[in-house]
């Protein structure tokens, strides 16, 4: 048939493209009688397939005389027509399509000739081809579908009848009885169903058949109320509805009949959740109840006792659970789509972010997305579980198809006034019973499912039954309104359904009588003519003020569109998805923020979306991150008001705006002014601190500014505001705010309240400067702690819990934030407290130990400011104490310290603080360092003392701590030595097995110990001992143990040898020294070593009670040098130490200790190595490890062994695990170590660790980083991350600040016009670079070439610059050294003036190298002059630098002593004397050469210096003196020995060889010559 007519329509076919209702131009101009109209199902603008309607009209049988085709619109197509047959045929033909759902258009008949017999024939035929459908429908496949299904139910219910007749189980019987139940429901439901549909079939039937209601008795109800002329489009309607609901199966479509059956009978019916409470209020009406879905849900609460710790600084502990409770059923479940009910926005959200686990689809759900974005929960992700984190927009308002699991948070956020403060306030709260019920429900709507509740039912019981009534949670003010305008002028006593409290009812009226909406004449409430149009208006009053007005200063279109945006306020703006998402939104609002505050910027943003043509206005709302829905709901209360005020009170409504937002005009305060009077009772005052934030007028609390409110946008805080509500979300923000001046505020009237007096209260500010970074850092403490408590300490004095004091280490400087009363008071005490840290600061030192030993042995300097020697001790006379403390709580270390200063009137200089557990008894609370040991020695005296509340003890430290930690510079290997202090008393006593002691006393009666037979036995006294006479007194446990054991094999329990009284011994530091000199002799040499002597040993002797058998010692051994400890040990085992007596010999024990130990974080990356690696080393013999963890967290091995070579070889492969390795990189300079700590050195180092199972771990004194992990992931982990600082440092951002005291407030806004919010007229201008805007730190991170950074800086200065009136001050800091501009710098702690790093090192450099007038090290800024800290020197120098530094401090100090002072004579040597006026001899303990302390010659005993100086230089002085008058001592011609002539002949010979005469002393080579010449010329020999 097409084919046979193609012509025709390709011949009469026209299209209409302009026009829908302008017919074509091939269109004939005589007047057609019908047409019949191809309508769209949808209202709304369509486009549609052209070729579809023409293949529709090739089927007609009937050929249109003319058509007309669309391409968009309502109607898609007309065909038109001129004779009735023709048109009737098609129509119906259309029709009968569209029944048979082979149509997407409804056919509209239009006649132009209207004739009485053509409308029955259109009627009667339509009326047999829908009564034909309708009958068929009635015995369709929906009904025959649930008629199957029906019976397969009741089948379902017999089979379960039969098992419940067998005997079961209880639990069994139980379940079989809930299942039949559940399936009697289901049964019942399905033919309700078919009932229903059939009943409302049956009225389309009556309908069609022309019999009315009034033809059915009175007693019967229909479902469906049809009568009147027949309207074929809404009959097709109903008919598509009923089915439609066939196959949805809700419950309450099958009751119809039965609630219109009581609503005819009892004419009331009430469907709500509190339904007898209504019903009481209607005199006892009738209610019906409607059953919800019949799949069962199965409740599963949260343990009673569960309570978990797991909580985030962002959200809420309940969101924690819902995740966790979501991720466990995900594991443990079967397929299912989870709905997780939350509060808000930012919960979901955040919700989606964290939740990460394999095959889910996290998916939000709230009001703020946009249609695509929640029609994803609809979508099917194939091999995903859905997982829907939603607000309770889900509860009620939809069904998701497929959830099986809910959780339950049991929060709901909902808005309440508060009648007290006159204030909404949003906040999160429990739910009721009746909506949990409900999102239970959710889980049940297409099968049985399960609802996860992350409360306790006892929490659920507690829980109100219904939300409560929202007359009880809104502001009042238009219910008074409407009752007043009832002519009711008593409020309290109205009969409410739900009576709201008399304090909300006095609050509002309060409210309208600040408003001018209701006066009180004579005690009675009345309204006034603002009143009565409010009434009118039907909106909230303070909305209805702001209109009116703006309508009587004529800026009715600012007003109206004022109250409309600000209704939809917290929707406009679109801030939802991933951070990058929300970050562009922010940067996208930047361009509407007003500085009048978030009302101006609201109406920007629709003054701006106004002006933007109709078509265009969804995507300009999706470029600007706009809620577009939102905007046409403003758009459409802005129709219904103007509606309103047009009809009601004749108003002419503009369609100008006076107001611009982008010029400061007097329409912007004459619009504050509305805002202030409609929002008089929301007025909030600026307190002066930022952290603090503004004060509520009616209330006195303080809240924050949401972080969204336009004013931050421009960085300033307007002194007042007035806001639209409070959120509490979980900290409290006011929303909505709007700034306003203070002379408004005193026009007010009436005065809400006295503003001179809340002005009064605003807090001063105050700005403490000149201190430094440590000092500010230590006045803070840890975490803060001190400042925590030094605010707590003035807050209680002052009685005023606003006093604030915030610490700016970066700046310098010290904020106090106090009331112009307690200004004084506050600084005082603040002041005092920075005086005494900056003092401590100071006097700070560290020690170091002139040469190595023993700590007390030799002698200490103290090195402090200036890097000068601030004491030198000599005589080894204590400077630290330890300290313990016994108490039930902690000690203040600030007060303590002062404590201690204050008792000896002493400085100290060094604090060491230990982790301590409160209340434990002598627990050691740290050690502390005095500037002299006069001040020590003081302390000492003081124990015990009572300080708040706790005992102190002070003892003088033993240990080594400060600047000296060479003791613990090597991996030490531990021996234990010991020695006899007491002789025995002659026996010993044996303890043994009671059935052992007449053997053993046959075993020893032949026992002889050095050579001296011993008595032996049973003792009178104990069963179990044998008693042993007549032992030697120097034998001791280990000899007698060694020859019983040789005598007996039988086992010796105890052996007990009673000692005799303990001798004296030399002190403890002679004997160390003696100790230490006997090991050192076992040790490499220095020139081997390269290390000073002893520098590869330490000794430590306890100190002994009285009542101690032994002395007891420690030599610490460098690990490396294994052999020569065991060595030495060898050697020494049974030898006595010089100055002991013989008997007392050593006895040195073959186990050594050594202990590692590495922080938590190392552990936990080596956990599984280290335990591998003991397991495999605990396998060698003569080896033991301990593992444990120590008080403060961290970890360590002990390993005992008993070789050092088995020790060693133990001690390194666990050195190199748990020591890890120091990532050496001449990449790794001292700025790129600074990039470690930053922000994004942070979370590098945490993705590295992450990827790479490592941990790092950095040394900021020493700038070094170590790697730790298993050692094959150590060279990636490195690599990994010296390549990522070197880049972060390289690509590191420069911040161009866009806020500051010198910036124009709007700076951000004018970069964000001038370039886009995404900065892209920067990026096209310099391609080479990257820019991100973050807006709430208004500032511009820029990455890219240095030298166009540079540049980019220019161009934000010349935008600064170019406000009027606008000067910006630059300046670069220059060095005082190298007097160019500062790279790296560094800020000095006293003065805090700046200076490159390198040049401080420099400096440091040349004081090391020149000690001529190179001490004190000073600040070279001129006219400054202050001191190097401590604290620079330790930032600026490495150890070693500052040993060398400490060094040459030293060498200048005896230098500059003025002679007190010297350096022992011997080369290189580092000990020093002091000289003094009498002889004394100075035994150095590095070289152990003896001077004379007066001389500085070798010690010289029995002679005077004179006499020595003057042997020094004449040996022979004395012997010269003793020749004198004694002529039998000569001296030898040749070489001048002196000789002494006692007997014999004249020759004498001396040791030269010569021969001498001693009559005339000549001389010869030979005794022969010397006779002869005795001979010849002395005649004689004699």
């Amino acid at each position: 048939m097409y084919r046979n007519r193609a012509s025709f329509p390709a011949k009469r076919r026209s299209v209409d493209n302009s026009d829908r209702r302008r017919p074509s131009s091939t269109t004939s101009t005589r007047r057609h009688n019908f047409a019949i109209e191809l309508r769209s199902h949808k209202k709304d603008e369509n486009k549609y397939n052209r070729h579809e309607i023409v293949t529709l009209m090739g089927k007609l049988t009937s050929i249109p005389d003319d058509f007309s085709l669309y391409e968009t619109g309502v109607v898609a197509g007309r065909l038109f027509y001129q004779q009735w047959p023709n048109v009737l045929d098609t129509i119906v033909y259309l029709w009968k399509l569209l029944l048979d759902q082979r149509l997407s258009f409804i056919p509209t008949l239009v006649r132009y000739l209207i004739l009485p017999s053509d409308t029955h024939d259109f009627n009667s035929r339509l009326r047999v081809l829908f009564k034909t459908r309708i009958i068929g429908l009635m015995e369709g496949d929906s009904v025959i579908n649930l008629q199957n299904k029906l019976d397969e139910v009741n089948r379902e219910i017999n089979r379960l009848d039969l098992l419940l007749k067998k005997r079961n189980r209880l639990v069994v019987h139980m379940e079989l009885s809930k299942k039949k139940d559940g399936k009697v429901r289901e049964s019942e439901m399905i033919r309700r169903r078919v009932s229903e549909f059939k009943s409302a079939m049956e009225c389309f039937i009556d309908y069609l058949d022309g019999r009315g209601l009034d033809s059915h008795r009175s007693d019967v109800v229909k479902v469906l109320k049809l009568e009147g002329e027949y309207d074929w489009i809404k009959l097709y309607s109903m008919i598509k509805r009923e089915c439609r609901r066939l196959d949805d199966g809700l419950p309450i479509y099958a009751d119809r009949e039965d609630i219109l059956s009581q609503i005819h009978c009892q004419q009331v019916m009430v469907l709500i959740a509190d339904a007898q409470q209504l019903s009481t209020y209607f005199f006892g009406c009738c209610t019906y109840h409607v059953v919800g879905r019949t799949f069962p849900v199965d409740i599963i609460y949260a343990p009673e006792t569960s309570s978990s710790n797991e909580e985030s600084s962002f959200v809420a502990p309940y969101v924690s659970h819902v995740l966790k409770r979501v991720g466990e059923i995900h594991r443990t479940e079967e397929q299912g789509t989870i709905l997780a009910f939350l509060t808000s926005q930012n919960e979901v959200e955040w919700a989606c972010e964290h939740f990460k686990v394999p095959s889910t689809v996290a998916l939000p759900l709230h009001g703020r997305l946009s249609h695509e974005d929640q029609y994803r929960v609809y979508t099917d992700y194939p091999d995903n579980r859905k997982v829907i984190f939603s607000t309770n927009l889900a509860e009620t308002s939809l069904t998701i198809p497929g959830v099986k699991y809910v959780v339950d948070s049991g929060m709901v956020k909902e808005n309440w006034f508060e009648p007290g403060s006159g204030m909404n306030v949003l906040r999160v709260c429990q739910t009721s019973q009746s909506s949990a019920n409900q999102r239970a429900g959710r889980a049940g709507r297409t099968e049985p499912g399960n609802c996860y509740r992350v409360y306790g039912e006892s929490d659920f019981q507690s829980m109100p039954c219904h939300q409560e009534p929202e007359i009880r949670r809104v502001n009042l003010g238009i219910a008074v309104l409407r009752i007043l305008a009832l002519g009711i002028h008593s409020i309290k006593e109205f009969d409410f359904i739900d009576a709201p409290c008399n304090a909300a009812i006095e609050s509002a009226l309060k409210n309208l009588i600040q408003l001018g909406a209701v006066v009180l004449e004579n005690g009675v409430h009345k309204l006034t003519k603002d009143g009565q149009m409010l009434v009118k208006l039907g909106i909230e009053p303070r909305l209805g003020i702001m209109i009116l007005k703006c309508f009587e200063n004529r800026m009715g279109r600012e007003g109206l569109v004022l109250a409309a945006v600000m209704t939809n306020s917290s929707s406009i703006f679109c801030r939802v998805g991933k951070e990058e998402e929300k970050h562009k939104s922010d940067c996208l609002k930047v361009q509407f923020c007003h500085p009048g505050g978030d009302l101006f910027t609201l109406l920007s943003v629709y003054k701006k979306w106004q002006c933007v043509p109709r078509d265009k206005r969804n995507q300009w709302c999706w470029d600007n991150s706009i809620n577009a829905k939102s905007m046409r709901r403003c758009q459409d209360a802005m129709q219904e008001m103007e509606s309103c005020l047009q009809h009601e009170f004749n108003m002419i409504i503009p369609t100008y705006w006076r107001w611009d937002p982008e010029k400061n005009t007097e329409y912007d305060k004459v619009l504050k002014d509305v805002i202030l009077s409609a929002l008089a009772d929301n007025i909030a005052m600026y307190s002066g601190n930022d952290n603090l934030g503004y004060e509520v007028a009616s209330t006195g609390t303080h809240f924050q500014l949401h972080p969204s409110c336009s004013l931050l946008i421009f960085g300033e805080r307007p002194s007042w505001v007035v806001f639209g509500e409070i959120i509490a979300m979980p900290n409290q923000y006011l929303v909505c705010v709007t700034s306003v001046d203070f002379d408004s505020l005193q026009n007010l009237s009436p005065a809400p309240f006295d503003i001179s007096q809340i002005d009064s209260r605003k807090l001063q500010l105050k700005v403490l400067t000149g201190f430094g970074t440590v000092l500010l850092k230590r006045f803070c403490g840890k975490s803060g702690y001190s400042l925590k408590q030094c605010v707590s300490h003035i807050k209680d004095t002052v009685k005023d819990d606003r006093i604030r004091v915030e610490v700016s280490a970066d700046r310098n400087e010290v904020k106090l934030f106090a009331s112009s009363e307690h200004m004084g008071q506050v600084s005082e005490m603040v002041t005092s407290l920075l005086e005494r840290e900056g003092k401590w600061i100071q006097n700070e030192c560290f020690d170091r130990l002139l040469f190595s030993g023993r700590r007390g042995a030799a002698p200490l300097a103290l090195m402090g400011s200036g890097a000068q020697i601030k004491h030198l001790e000599l005589e080894k006379r204590c400077l630290t104490i330890d300290i313990y403390v016994h108490g039930p709580h902690d000690v203040d270390e600030k007060e303590l310290l002062s404590f201690l200063e204050k008792l000896t009137s002493g400085d100290i200089c060094a604090v060491h603080r230990l982790n301590t557990v409160v209340g434990q008894d002598n627990e050691k609370w740290g050690r502390v360092t005095f500037l002299t040991p006069e001040a020590a020695e003081k302390a000492t005296k003081l124990t015990p003392v009572d300080f708040n509340g706790c005992k102190l003890k002070v003892a003088p430290s033993k240990s080594t701590i400060g600047g000296d930690s060479s003791f613990l510079s090597f991996p030490a290997v531990k021996a234990r030595i010991s020695w006899p202090r007491r002789l025995n008393r002659g026996f010993a006593c044996v303890k043994c097995h009671p059935n052992d002691v007449s053997a053993m006393v046959d075993d020893f009666s032949s026992l002889f110990i050095r050579d001296k037979l011993i008595k032996c036995q049973k003792s009178m006294k104990f069963e179990d001992n044998v008693m042993l006479w007549g032992l030697n007194a120097e034998v001791f446990e280990r000899e007698l143990s060694e020859a019983l054991k040789r005598l007996t094999n039988r086992e010796i329990l105890d052996l007990f040898i009673p000692r005799d009284k303990a001798v004296e011994n030399p002190p403890l530091a002679v004997l160390e020294e003696t100790l230490l000199r006997e090991v050192s002799s076992f040790m490499p040499s220095a020139a081997a070593t390269g290390d000073f002597k002893n520098e590869c040993v330490r000794v430590h002797i306890y100190p002994c009670e009285p009542k101690a058998y032994d002395m007891k010692a420690d030599i610490y051994f460098d690990g490396s040098l294994h052999l020569e400890a065991a060595k030495a040990l060898e050697e020494m085992d049974g030898k006595a130490l010089m100055g002991c007596c013989p008997w007392q010999k050593m006895k040195c024990e073959q186990q050594f200790d050594s202990i590692l130990s590495c922080p938590a974080a190392v552990y936990m990356v080596i956990k599984v190595q280290l335990h591998l690696l003991l397991d495999k080393l605990s396998l060698r013999k003569g080896v033991e490890f301990a593992f444990g963890r120590n008080e403060n967290g961290t970890y360590r091995v002990k390993i005992s062994a008993k070789a050092t070579k088995i020790m060693a070889e133990c001690r390194r492969p666990l050195e190199q695990l748990m020591n890890g390795r120091t990532i050496i990189d001449d990449r790794l300079t001292p700025p790129v170590l600074q990039v470690y700590s930053s922000r994004e050195g942070f979370l590098l180092q945490k993705s590295i660790q992450h990827e790479t199972g490592t941990c790092f771990i950095i040394d900021k004194h020493n700038h070094t980083l170590r790697v730790f992990g298993p050692l094959h992931k150590l060279d990636l982990a490195q690599n990994k991350m010296v390549q990522s600082l070197v880049g972060l440092h390289d690509n590191k951002p420069l911040d161009v600040h866009l806020k500051g005291p010198a910036l124009p407030p709007d700076l951000m806004k004018k970069v964000v016009e001038k370039f886009g919010p995404d900065l892209h007229g920067l990026k096209e201008r310099f391609p080479g670079l990257d820019f991100v805007l973050n807006t709430r730190h208004h500032r511009i991170s820029i990455r890219g070439c240095e030298e166009l950074k540079q540049q980019v800086e220019e161009v934000i200065h010349e935008i600064a610059t170019s406000t009027p009136g606008q000067t910006v001050r630059s300046h670069a800091p220059s060095c005082s050294i190298c007097l160019c501009d500062v790279e790296d710098g560094f800020r000095l702690e006293q003065c805090s003036h700046e200076f490159c790093r390198s040049c401080l090192l420099e400096q440091c450099e040349s004081a090391i190298r020149n000690l001529e007038n190179s001490f004190p090290i000073r600040c070279a800024h001129e006219g400054c002059g202050a001191m190097l800290l401590v604290v620079d020197l330790k930032s600026l120098l490495l150890r070693d630098k500052l040993d060398e530094l400490f060094r040459s401090s030293l060498g200048s100090f005896v230098e500059c002593s003025s002679g007190k002072y010297r350096f022992c004579p011997s080369p290189d040597c580092p000990s020093v004397y002091q000289v003094s006026e009498e002889e004394r001899a100075f035994v150095c303990g590095a070289c152990s050469v003896e001077t004379c302390t007066r001389c500085h010659l070798e010690y010289h005993q029995s002679l005077s210096c004179e006499e020595y100086g003057e042997f020094k230089r004449d040996p022979d002085l004395s012997l010269k003196e003793w020749m004198k008058g004694k002529e039998d001592v000569r001296q030898c011609p040749v070489c001048g020995f002196t000789i002494e002539k006692t007997d014999g002949c004249n020759h004498m010979g001396c040791r030269c060889g010569i021969h001498i005469c001693w009559v005339c002393l000549e001389h010869y080579n030979t005794s022969e010559e010397c006779y002869a010449h005795l001979r010849s010329i002395h005649h004689a020999i004699d």
